[in-house]
């Protein structure tokens, strides 16, 4: 074993081992200011103010306030595979990291590594040249070693390391050896982070347009369309954020683990610009499209969106009726956007409809806990709440439903629909397609998102077309019901 002393030359030649990047796929420290920054205003403050100080004061401080949990990490097998053979062949395994010493001493207790870390402490950040000094000072200056790393700063390690592994970047003409699988490119996974899947819930913009018959018009079409991209780039920017505030929540979910900030794909800083850059695009776009009102109500998303992420999304209850709102402000910025007035019973039935999904993404949340009688993780349940979950979503969508009869009946929707009755029957498809979807989730057939699932889901698409079909009848009339008898 080593400890502070020098290695003497008849020892099996040490395995320095790279934490951030390396040895697991996160940067320990950044995350560790986020976890910290996200508990509030005082906090973050404290975060930025540490970082002013230095890098190895901001490490220090964050250590103090923030105990990670190394077995919730991403951690590289193929380097866990080198570290296991050295171990094999009774080589001393250290790990070697600019994170602070008491993280990493964690992480090599969890691995069962007996010997000394070599870390930040204190004023002094353990990177690159400095790393390398350190590791001469505990085995000497001639001493052989080993060294796996993953980027640039790590070159002058693998310089004068005996073999050298690295599971990132190789300098050109070295003998370094690459460990695993090239990493994904970054457009990969930054289109994935983006999540452009979910940009279809945007399509809420164009409602309006299509409530009001002035989607035939191209130019209103046009319009409403382009709001819904710049509602798109807003979402994938708050999309960014939330996964940058749910990656130890989204590592422990079955499925989400495989998310780019989660999996170690997208670092932290990469996200936090490109976040910052489509937030500046889709609001310099609403000024374009809409002037002050519409940027104002695009900011008004992100402001809640942003608190749902940091706060909202941990009140019970609470949050589900935020979703709801966010579902619907969509459709009054699609309104604003074509400068058409939005009826009461579109916003009503807007907010009960998708109260419904709200909940019933909730619903999909807790029956798949890990641990479900314990409080879900960065949310405002535990698992005895399944049932009243599961009954207020349902509620919700048949009071969504009875609006809807109630807008077909009102004397003033004769006035602007050719066929008001046919109305009458958008009811049925409604019914059909909430029972559906609530009853699937029960039986565990439902993943994630709902309104993804509807995407997917063919039924849920016939149902859509079903509706559709309707509307356009009523709307207008005898011409519209030929036409799709044809």
């Amino acid at each position: 074993m080593l400890d502070k002393q020098r290695v003497s030359a008849d020892q099996a030649v040490p395995l320095f081992v790279d934490v951030d990047g390396t040895l697991t796929r996160a940067d320990i420290s950044l995350e560790s200011f986020v976890r910290i920054a996200r508990s509030g205003i005082a906090a973050m403050v404290a975060v930025l103010t540490w970082l002013v100080a230095g890098r190895a004061v901001a490490k220090t401080m964050a250590a103090r306030r923030d105990r990670i949990d190394p077995a919730r990490l991403p951690y590289r097998p193929e380097v866990l595979n080198l570290i296991e053979q050295a171990k094999a062949d009774g080589r001393p395994v250290i790990l070697a990291s600019a994170s602070h010493w008491r993280h990493i001493r964690r992480i090599a207790d969890h691995l069962t590594l007996v010997d000394p870390v070599i870390a930040t402490r204190g004023r002094s950040n353990l990177k690159g040249a400095a790393k390398l000094a350190a590791i001469r000072a505990r085995i000497g200056p001639d001493a052989p070693f080993d060294y796996v790393g993953d980027s640039r700063a790590d070159t002058c390690l693998w310089r004068e390391a005996r073999h050298g592994w690295s599971v990132g970047h190789v300098p050109p003409g070295s003998a370094v050896q690459r460990l695993g699988d090239p990493r994904p490119s970054a457009g990969r996974a930054i289109i994935k982070a983006m999540r452009p899947h979910q940009w279809a819930k945007n399509a809420l913009v164009i409602v309006p347009a299509l409530t009001s018959g002035e989607f035939a018009k191209p130019a209103v079409l046009l319009t409403a369309v382009t709001a819904a991209l710049l509602m798109s780039l807003i979402a994938s920017s708050i999309y960014l954020l939330n996964d940058l505030l749910d990656i130890d929540s989204d590592r422990a979910h079955h499925s989400k683990w495989k998310r780019p900030l989660a999996h170690g794909d997208l670092t932290i800083p990469a996200a936090l610009g490109l976040s910052l850059l489509l937030a500046t695009l889709g609001l310099a776009g609403g000024w374009w499209l809409g002037g002050p009102v519409l940027t104002f109500w695009l900011l008004a998303y992100m402001a809640i969106t942003t608190a749902y992420s940091f706060r909202l999304k941990a009140v019970m209850v609470g949050d589900a009726i935020v979703l709801a709102s966010l579902y619907t402000i969509r459709i009054w910025i699609g309104a604003i956007a074509i400068d058409v007035a939005l009826s009461f019973w579109l916003l009503l039935f807007s907010v009960f409809l998708f109260l419904s999904l709200a909940y019933l993404k909730r619903y999909v949340e807790m029956r798949d806990a890990s641990e479900p009688e314990r409080l879900l993780s960065g949310r405002g349940y535990v698992g005895g709440d399944l049932d009243v979950v599961m009954m207020s979503g349902i509620s919700a969508g048949m009071v969504a439903t009875l609006v809807l009869a109630l807008f077909a009946h009102d004397p003033a929707t004769a006035e602007r629909y050719a066929l008001p009755e046919m109305l009458w029957l958008l009811c049925l498809p409604l019914i059909y397609w909430l029972n559906r979807i609530w009853m699937m989730a029960r039986r565990g057939e439902v993943e994630g998102d709902p309104v993804a699932f509807a995407i997917k889901d063919g039924r849920s698409l016939a149902v859509g077309a079903v509706t559709a079909c309707i509307f356009v009848a009523a709307l207008y009339g005898p011409a519209a019901v030929n036409l799709i008898a044809d």
